[in-house]
Parts: C-alpha cells; sequence; structure tokens
C-alpha cells in the first residue's frame, strides 16, 4: 500500500503471485455465509482507498461478495502439479521435448545443486539492468523460516547456465523467479525437474505460478500440470486515478 495526494492505493506486493484473502477450513452450508461475513468486515479494516487490486489466491474460489462491494474481476490462470508422489508418472507427463532437454542436460554433464541469492542474481543480471524489486527482504524473511530453495544449473566446466527461485509451505512449493543465459538448452527444464523432485521429497503439490504471456505459458504448460484459476479484483473510487489507469492501459496497447 502506498499513500498518494488522491488517497491509499492498495496494489500488492513485489514478486508475489497471489495473496489472500486467506479464509479457515470448513464446508457445508454455512461457509459461504461466514465467507460473506468475513470479506465485509475484511473491507472494513481497509477503509477508504482510492484504488485496491487484488490477485487472490486459488483457493478464493467466490468472489460475488466482492462485485456487491463494487468491485470488477477478471481470471487467470497458474499451472500446478498437485500430486507429486509417482515421480515417474509425472516425467512422463511432461512434453517429449521437455523430457529430452533434461535427458540431454544430465548427458551432458550439466549438475544442479544448490545456490546462493548472489548466485541466482548474477545470472539474472546477464539479461535484465536491475535486480527483481524486494527480492532482498523475500529471501531475508523466507530463509529465516526455511522456506526458499534457491537451485543452479552448472555445465560441465562449472558454469552457471540456469537458476531458480524457490519459495514453499505445507501445501505448495511455487517457481518465484527465473534467472538463464539462455545459451544452452535444457538447463532451465532441469532446474525445474531437481525442484519438482524436491518439493515430492517434501511432500507438497508444485506452481509454476502461471503467467497469462503467451511464450511463457508454452513453456510451463510442458510439464503436464493443470490449469488453476485465480480472480484479480479491483475497485477504483478515485477518478483520478481510474484516469490514469486507462491511459496506461492506451499506452500499452500502442
Amino acid at each position: 500500500m502506498r499513500s498518494t495526494r488522491v488517497g491509499d492505493v492498495h496494489a500488492g506486493a513485489p514478486l508475489t503471485p497471489f495473496l489472500g484473502p486467506l479464509f479457515p477450513p470448513g464446508e457445508g452450508a454455512r461457509r459461504r455465509s461466514r465467507e460473506l461475513k468475513l470479506v465485509d468486515e475484511l473491507l472494513e479494516r481497509i477503509g477508504v482507498f482510492a484504488h485496491l487490486e487484488a490477485r487472490c489466491n486459488p483457493a478464493f474460489d467466490y468472489w460475488t461478495p466482492l462485485r456487491w462491494q463494487g468491485f470488477t474481476q477478471t481470471t487467470n490462470y497458474t499451472w500446478r502439479l498437485p500430486d507429486l508422489s509417482d515421480l515417474d508418472a509425472v516425467f512422463a507427463g511432461f512434453r517429449e521435448n521437455i523430457r529430452g532437454h533434461v535427458r540431454a542436460a544430465d548427458k551432458n554433464g550439466m549438475s544442479v545443486g544448490d545456490g546462493s541469492l548472489e548466485d541466482l542474481l548474477s545470472l539474472h543480471r546477464r539479461r535484465f539492468a536491475r535486480d527483481p524489486r524486494g527480492i532482498e527482504r523475500i529471501d531475508a524473511a523466507a530463509a529465516a523460516r526455511g522456506a526458499r530453495t534457491i537451485l543452479i544449473a552448472r555445465d560441465a566446466d562449472g558454469s552457471a547456465r540456469a537458476g531458480g527461485y524457490f519459495v514453499h509451505d505445507d501445501r505448495f512449493t511455487t517457481y518465484l523467479l527465473a534467472a538463464t543465459d539462455a545459451e544452452v538448452r535444457g538447463a532451465a527444464s532441469a532446474v525445474l525437474w531437481e525442484a519438482i523432485r524436491r518439493a515430492s521429497r517434501r511432500g507438497t503439490g508444485f506452481d509454476f505460478e502461471g503467467s497469462m504471456l503467451r511464450h511463457v505459458e508454452s513453456f510451463v504448460r510442458s510439464f503436464g500440470g493443470v490449469p488453476t484459476p485465480y480472480s484479480i479484483v479491483w475497485r477504483t473510487p478515485s477518478r483520478a486515478v481510474g484516469a490514469a489507469r486507462v491511459a496506461k492501459r492506451a499506452l500499452r496497447r500502442r
């Protein structure tokens, strides 16, 4: 959240695919009534704002109470492997080219192991001018809780070729950040396969974080996951912020 001259703007946290609202578990006829009440209480606590946009976690599967509060919604997708109990079956579900990349990487002497944040950022800087916003704060919090893994793929001479930053809880391991030098085919696939195997040992599912970008979607879809919908909701009471958002979208289309 940031304060502006026209009011508070809530836009979500950097490098965070989705957040809440997170509701206590429970089923039955009273579940939705409880959720309606909780949404109302949440918005009351947030108070007055100029703009609020939230990428909601997939478990938030009923956004009607937000519509009653004037929100608009669109649906995005992430790709998930919810069951990793049979890794042979998981690997068999990969597209043929992904399986080939993983086998070729192993045959050519590529290894995937633990790395540091600086290892990952060094790879990232080969293609991007700036470090990902907020990664240091995320890493400090996740590392202190044993909730992250950094993997680096190195070729036979020890050169780093691809990396991945993964965060995990007791439900899912999430592919938060990728880095690659794009010179060696199969390095990114090898990193993901090792991350999936570690998620299996950890007892979690695997979330590719998804993407609506066509070239990214095609790659993560190749791992045989399940498309999982999640809502993006927003409301903009401020006319000034609303006009600025419309202008920004128009510039992007041009």
